[in-house]
């Protein structure tokens, strides 16, 4: 390009070498949506609307009986119905005739139109990466999935002074509770602790750690407060508490432990995954056994911690990291396939073509109680 030192008849007599390609700066790659759809968790053709479904949140009561005394019966509802509505996203292009009949021939150094629809798609793509960990019903978000902030929400941290005598009692964080109290409504259900009934069953600790009532928690995520002197560091940050809280999250979610339900990966901030791995010694990052998971799809930035591997991806929240069962989750989409593509159409009035990449659809996550967040609660000393 032209400075301010060129000679005027270099400028006249000497062009620039535009080389006839064009630099992909946007390109990411997406593991949440690869895992998703390698485990067939990627629904098409949906209708109806909005989703609902049945959870189910206790068991049938059981009381003792010697053989001969005598039984009662009543009905029992064992159920509560979670909906979400339909959500959707479009992203749009045009170009004039006159702009295409002069993006052509040897001066067409990007060939606009004849890649419209793939941008758009790509575009649209790189949108959707962000929506797993969206709140789709905060402020200002209408119209984005139920990413798994809907259900992240706390209301301070549990109180650890009072283990024996209450298994879960909320208060303005503080630095000593290693876990957040959660509150927040997903598909029309509370993730309170013991919104529904229920209570501690065994043990004189604090949730999670003491055995509850099916219902006392069964639809609360496990929110880590990884800033937590809980873990046993006087000094309490990040770097400091990373694998005890990952380790915390990943071990208390095996509170549902069933194959469907066990946590597949951890997900965290790059900042977070950086801290992490300086953490950490060579022979640690080592230890890869998976044959099956991220590494199968081509992503090689993984570790594994108890067995659960531990990776970052680009819209991951900033601070925070997320641990996820791929297996409780699912994209339903009302189309026959997740973006549908448009165009071009002509607009005579316009005289120009218009293309369009929409998608409509939904995150569902069956029960947040599968799932964890990392979070700093309370400020890092």
């Amino acid at each position: 390009m032209a400075s301010p030192t060129d000679w005027s008849r270099l400028i006249g007599v000497t062009i620039v070498n535009h080389l006839r390609e064009e630099e992909l700066a946007t390109f990411r790659k997406f593991k949440v949506f690869a895992a998703l759809e390698a485990s067939g968790n990627v629904v098409m053709n949906q209708s109806g609307r909005g989703m609902d479904w049945n959870v189910r949140y206790r068991n049938t009561p059981v009381s003792g009986n010697s053989g001969d005394t005598p039984r009662t019966f009543a009905r029992q509802n064992l159920w509560k119905l979670a909906n979400l509505p339909w959500r959707g996203f479009v992203t749009t292009d045009s170009i004039y005739r006159r702009e295409m009949l002069e993006n052509r021939g040897q001066q067409a150094l990007v060939n606009v139109a004849s890649n419209m629809a793939s941008r758009l798609q790509e575009s649209l793509e790189q949108h959707l990466a962000t929506q797993i960990y969206s709140n789709g019903d905060a402020a200002g978000y209408e119209n984005a999935f139920h990413g798994m902030d809907t259900f992240m929400g706390n209301d301070g941290t549990i109180d650890t002074s009072l283990a024996a005598s209450s298994v879960a009692t909320k208060r303005t964080a503080v630095i000593a509770d290693v876990y957040g109290y959660p509150s927040a409504t997903y598909a029309g259900l509370k993730t309170q602790l013991g919104y529904y009934g229920g209570g501690r069953t065994s043990g004189v600790d604090i949730w999670p750690k003491s055995a509850v009532d099916p219902e006392f928690d069964f639809y609360s995520p496990v929110i880590v407060n990884y800033n937590s002197t809980g873990f046993g560091a006087t000094t309490a940050n990040w770097k400091v508490n990373c694998i005890e809280a990952t380790r915390e999250g990943i071990f208390q979610c095996k509170r549902n432990d069933t194959r469907e339900s066990a946590i597949d990966m951890v997900i965290l901030d790059r900042n977070l995954y950086i801290q992490y791995l300086n953490r950490l010694n060579s022979t640690e990052r080592a230890i890869v056994t998976k044959s099956t998971g991220l590494r199968s799809y081509g992503f090689t930035d993984v570790f594994e911690q108890d067995g659960v591997e531990v990776t970052t991806e680009y819209a991951v929240p900033a601070g925070k990291g997320y641990g996820i069962s791929v297996g409780n989750m699912e994209l339903r989409c009302l189309e026959n396939q997740l973006m549908v593509a448009e165009g071009p159409f002509f607009s005579e009035e316009l005289q120009s073509y218009r293309y369009s990449c929409s998608v409509l659809g939904n995150l569902r996550f069956r029960s947040p109680r599968n799932f964890f967040q990392l979070a700093p609660l309370a400020t890092a000393t």
